[in-house]
Formats: structure tokens, sequence, C-alpha cells
């Protein structure tokens, strides 16, 4: 990361010492005047007395100096209409996690995918997300589907019980809050606790059917972990959880991947278990697009499967030089794969048709 120039640092201070305090984690005088408003609201809103209410507003902004995650400060973090409680040792939710979710819902409800299921009111609509973290992903799905499907269960699953316990905490929270709808009978969200390497947690999640698969797993290389590559900053090494981002060191590796794509073929073998009709996989970048895709082709899995890449915001149209194919070169020859939306490359789109 760049040094900061010292003029930067002297603007802020004839404006505030809890200004300057942030722009080292800020970077600029702008992002860290926002900052300042929410944590002073913050500060405002949990103290009584104004001595006390100065006082913590100065320790806020010194935890924001070091580096500590904003999210972390203030306890939560907005995703479309929710309030997702962070906690320390749970991945915080991203604004482009948020994006492709919402771009999926638009895409279920005008039938893009799943057709005339979109259109069927007596259809039932199963989701399953992998690695759910602070559950935003299927707490969004539900809420955003709830109206458009009497019929509706969404099932997050992650391996860490900090995790479980806060998606939990999210649901009951959003719905105290009256940011989710009372369910209807047939209505379902659950969170669940399960390693998906493990058979035996899966299995249970394959007993009924399942329309779309997500996740958003660990993809982050152990090299990028130690040295802050690939745009991975000091806040997120030091403060988010390393199991939610880089993969296990001890989980077994196929032949022909990368430590950092494991999670990938695994679940492109869950995916054969499953059979969803869709499958939306986030992932690092570009590089790792290319590898995952090219494992993909080799995969049992391809004979199924349609791929589409999706970039940050896929509902946006592409700037300029960004390329609407990405060309992924396997052993014998090349396949282009259409790229959706403008941003870096994001997440990888699977239609998949089991009964030809």
């Amino acid at each position: 990361m760049p040094r900061l120039p010292p003029w930067l640092l002297q603007q802020a201070k004839q404006r505030s010492r809890n200004l300057a305090a942030l722009v080292p984690a800020c970077r600029d005088i702008q992002s860290a005047k926002n900052e300042l408003r929410w944590l002073t609201e913050y500060a405002r809103e949990t103290t009584t007395h104004s001595d006390s209410k100065a006082q913590r507003l100065r320790l806020l902004c010194q935890r924001r100096r070091r580096g500590v995650p904003l999210q972390y400060i203030l306890g939560s973090q907005p995703f479309g209409p929710l309030d997702i409680k962070c906690r320390s040792g749970v991945l915080i939710p991203r604004p482009e996690t948020e994006a492709y979710t919402y771009h999926l819902v638009d895409l279920i409800k005008t039938g893009e995918i799943l057709g005339s299921k979109s259109s069927n009111d007596t259809a039932e609509l199963s989701i399953v997300d992998l690695c759910t973290g602070t559950g935003c992903i299927p707490l969004l799905l539900y809420t955003l589907l709830q109206p458009s499907f009497r019929r509706l269960r969404v099932r997050g699953v992650d391996i860490s019980p900090q995790a479980v316990g806060l998606a939990k905490l999210n649901v009951h929270h959003n719905a105290k809050l009256g940011n989710i709808a009372t369910s209807q009978p047939d209505q379902k969200l659950d969170i669940l606790r399960g390693d998906i390497f493990k058979d035996q947690d899966i299995t249970p999640v394959a007993q009924t059917p399942c329309d779309i698969l997500l996740s958003n797993p660990p993809y982050v290389s152990q090299r990028a972990w130690d040295f802050g590559q690939g745009g991975l900053g000091y806040s997120v090494r030091k403060y988010e959880p390393r199991l939610a981002l880089v993969p296990n060191h001890d989980l077994p590796v196929p032949a022909g991947w990368l430590h950092e794509d494991v999670f990938y073929s695994r679940l492109l073998d869950i995916a054969m278990l499953l059979k969803p009709s869709v499958a939306l996989l986030e992932l690092g970048e570009e590089s790792q697009a290319r590898r995952i895709l090219g494992r993909l082709f080799q995969h049992r899995v391809a004979e199924f499967v349609m791929a589409e890449v999706w970039r940050d915001w896929p509902d946006l149209t592409a700037a300029d030089g960004e390329a609407a194919e990405l060309v992924v070169e396997l052993n014998d020859m090349s396949r282009r794969i259409p790229v959706r939306g403008r941003g870096q490359i994001r997440s990888i789109l699977l239609r998949l048709q089991w009964d030809i």
C-alpha cells in the first residue's frame, strides 16, 4: 500500500483530530468524512453523557486507525434492505456479493433462469448456499423471493459454529426489525452447520430438491494471504477470518487443481449430487476464473453445463475495453465464455440441464 502524502494528513488535522485518525484507514478525506459521520452517529446512539460521547468517538476513531474494519466497529453492514450484524471471526459481506445476489433474483423473477417455474404460483423454489458466513446471501434471497414464491425453501450451510450462530442471529434480528415478511406455511429459511467436504454433512441436504446452488467459498491463495497480494489489504488479513478466505492446508487437492481452487472442485462434485438447475460461484479474479472454467470442462459435470461469467456489477453494461467473452484455453481447443456486467471478474454462473 503506498504511503499517504504528508499534506493529506496535515489537511485532515486542520479539520479535526478524529478525521486525521481515520485517514490512514480510509486513504482519502471524503471517505474519512463519511466514516466520521457514521462513527459520530454510533457514539451518539450508544452513549448517554456528552463527555462520554466525545471520549467514545475518539476511541472508535483510534480503533479504525489501527485498521479494524468499520463493520466490526459499528457491528453491522447494510445488505439490500437488511441489517446484517457483523462480528469478529465471520467474514464481512461485500457490495459485489450483494450485487450478484440481486441480479440472480432479477433473473429468477423474469424467468431467464428456471423458465416457467418463476410464473408458476404453485411451484416450489429450493435454494442452497454453502459457506454462508453471516447468512447475508440466503437471507437476502429469502427476503426478495418471498412475495413471488408461496413455496420457498432456502438453506445456508457453514462449517464455523461462530458463523452459524451469527447467521441465525441475523435471521431473528431482521425478522424483529420487520425486514423479513412473516413466513407462509410453505416458506422456510434454515441455517445449518456442516462441512462441505464431508459426505455425511452434504447427503442430508441432497435429500430434498435443489433448484439453485450458491457459494462464496474460501478462494485466496496462501501466498496472497501472507504477502497481501491481489488487493488483499492489511485490514482484511489482520482482522477477518482466515478460515473464510484461505482453504485449509489439510484439504485434499485433486490432481491438476491448485490449493486455492480446491473448494470449486468439491462444489462441482456437490453439483453432481444436488443436481441444481443453476449454480452461482463467487471467485477472486480473472485468472482464477480461467482456471476454474478450464477444470470445469474436464469434470464430469461439463456435459450438462452452459457457463457464463459475471463481473462485479452484472446488471450494468460493460465499460469501454471490458471484453464480452472470456477465452479459456483447453488442451485441444479453446472455449469462449460470455461475460456479463461491468468491473472485475467476480463469479461464474452455471446453467445445468440434467435430462440431456
